[in-house]
């Protein structure tokens, strides 16, 4: 069992000891992982252990008990009005006003300068954001898929925000960092569609999300498709590769494989 200390600075009144814990896993209060016993040392009378004193466990936080994410509860705290928000600082709220972007294009809430919390807009829960894998110095790059099977190098960078969450103007965010990150970086933006992809398979369709949680042995009989919809007012303008084999690479530099059939931009094109 490992031993952590931690420096107190104990004033000579009447103390409370509080513990955040940031996780806790399965069977945790079985298995006597985690926080099992605290002492403290260094009184003159020696150590104090205070393992079978009285604790309080409480779930959550404060601001989420007072629900300070939307409208009308902003008003339960003193948020400290600052043109330097505190950077690098875990277990920080943020709340700060924004106008809606212009136009109809999707919009995403970018947090690849943040760590890992929760997002709101105007009281709707935009979503738990990671973009930081584990540590504060393990960033998610851009490239990085947080699709199909869960791994614990999954990340996200980008967020959907529905316009319909907007008001015209006086949109409040508010930020939960859990771990640390740079508030003054997060940024809305506009998704204008320039080309699309997919990929499937015949024995495993990538779009069928639900087959992970059926048994490996059953045969699906249900046809693969691709099914691809532009945003309204725009068109396909052309196929610029298709390929039914093997193909291989991602998205805008697929690459034909060993088997390939040469009608496969003409099938896709009807």
């Amino acid at each position: 069992m490992k031993t952590q200390w931690v420096l107190l600075d104990v004033p000579e009144v009447r103390s409370y000891v509080l513990i955040l814990p940031i996780t806790e896993g399965a069977f945790y209060e079985w298995v006597g992982a985690g926080l099992t016993s605290a002492k403290i040392q260094g009184f003159n009378n020696g150590i104090m252990d205070l393992s079978t004193n009285t604790w309080i466990y409480k779930i959550g936080l404060q601001g989420e008990h007072l629900n300070i994410y939307k409208p009308d509860s902003l008003n339960q705290v003193n948020w400290v009005s600052t043109s330097e928000p505190p950077k690098n600082q875990p277990l920080t709220w943020y709340k700060v006003v924004v106008d809606s972007p212009p136009g109809d294009d999707p919009i995403g809430l970018d947090m690849i300068h943040m760590g890992k919390g929760l997002a709101w807009l105007n009281g709707e829960e935009i979503g738990r954001y990671w973009p930081r894998k584990s540590s504060i110095h393990d960033e998610c790059v851009r490239e990085c898929d947080y699709r199909g099977k869960f791994s614990p190098n999954k990340c996200s960078t980008g967020y959907h925000v529905p316009r319909s969450w907007f008001n015209t103007s006086g949109n409040i965010l508010v930020v939960f960092e859990e771990k640390g990150g740079d508030p003054t970086q997060i940024r809305f933006s506009k998704r204008k569609l320039s080309r699309v992809c997919a990929h499937v398979s015949e024995d495993h369709p990538s779009f069928r999300l639900e087959s992970s949680y059926k048994g490996a042995d059953e045969n699906y009989q249900n046809n693969v498709t691709v099914q691809l919809k532009c945003p309204s007012g725009t068109r396909i303008s052309a196929v610029n590769f298709a390929s039914f084999g093997t193909p291989t690479g991602s998205c805008g530099s697929f690459s034909k494989g060993e088997c390939h059939d040469p009608n496969s931009i003409s099938s896709v094109e009807k």
